[in-house]
């Protein structure tokens, strides 16, 4: 593995006029150092890991300034699935329970700051039990892609859909396709994802499945909501997940049909896998 180092963020304005407090980049730091933390390309959901950070400090710049300074593993493809495991750290994943739905999204996402996008905010949070406002992610990139997660679970491995739909009973159910419909009605001129994460437990462990549906349209919506999420539970139980660590499953919506994007293990290896009737095949 290449290991790399670099300055991820400081206390200095960077281009998005984003300021980070000298404590602020400790308590990272300190993250960092007791997790792994997923290199991924533009902090982009749809791309596998191709690293990860395993070393973070705080140090003080020239100017004064502080700096985060990390250490980064970048996977290469001719390694093996053994060469590449960690050292028992592993990435953080969303175990806590939630009683109908939790939203996050893009602080930069200039699409939410109309009249349009606060009222889907606003919605999303009256469907919420708990009336949680949205919280807002930070991506430390360019440009990222915006996204829209809507944080759901802990499910049972095998019952998501039918537990999904339960837990949140027909009236939110409607109630959230029906926000997102409305919302997606209109043209959206960038690339937007929509990302329904569940967490799953099974056995002893817990991991997440993020269902995406990429740029979403009203009639895409309206099909994968009037499906209730079938065919999620049986592409999960035909591949190998409790043999191999997992941490986080990604999958696509699209053409009405849920495919395989990729996996991820606990130390941010990324896996591949194939149908359990077929011979399986885990890689980089």
């Amino acid at each position: 593995m290449e290991k790399i180092q670099g300055i991820v963020a400081t206390t200095r304005a960077d281009l998005h006029g984003e300021k980070f407090p000298r404590e602020e980049l400790e308590t990272i730091a300190c993250q960092m150092r007791e997790e792994y933390i997923p290199v991924t390309y533009e902090h982009d959901i749809r791309n596998a890991p191709i690293g990860r950070i395993v070393s973070a400090e705080v140090i003080k710049l020239e100017d004064g300034e502080y700096a985060l300074q990390c250490i980064s593993e970048l996977f290469s493809e001719s390694e093996s699935l053994e060469t590449l495991t960690g050292d028992g750290r592993r990435i953080r994943t969303m175990d806590q329970d939630i009683k109908t739905i939790f939203v996050k999204y893009d602080r930069y996402d200039r699409t939410l700051w109309n009249k349009e996008g606060q009222e889907l905010l606003r919605e999303l949070s009256q469907i919420s039990g708990e009336k949680e406002e949205p919280e807002e992610l930070f991506k430390h990139s360019l440009g990222p892609v915006p996204t829209i997660l809507i944080c759901v679970g802990v499910f049972a491995a095998g019952q998501i859909a039918k537990e999904f739909f339960t837990k949140l009973g027909s009236d939110a159910y409607d109630k959230l396709k029906n926000a997102f419909s409305k919302y997606f009605r209109r043209k959206i001129s960038s690339e937007q994802i929509l990302d329904f994460c569940f967490s799953v437990r099974q056995y002893s462990t817990t991991f997440e499945v993020h269902v995406l549906v990429v740029n979403p349209s009203e009639q895409k919506l309206n099909e994968l909501f009037a499906s209730k999420f079938t065919g999620l539970d049986e592409l999960l139980g035909s591949i190998s997940l409790s043999e191999s660590d997992v941490a986080k499953v990604v999958l696509e919506y699209e053409n009405r049909t849920l495919t395989m994007r990729y996996a991820v293990r606990s130390d941010c290896v990324p896996l591949k896998f194939v149908r359990a009737q077929k011979k399986e095949n885990n890689g980089v």
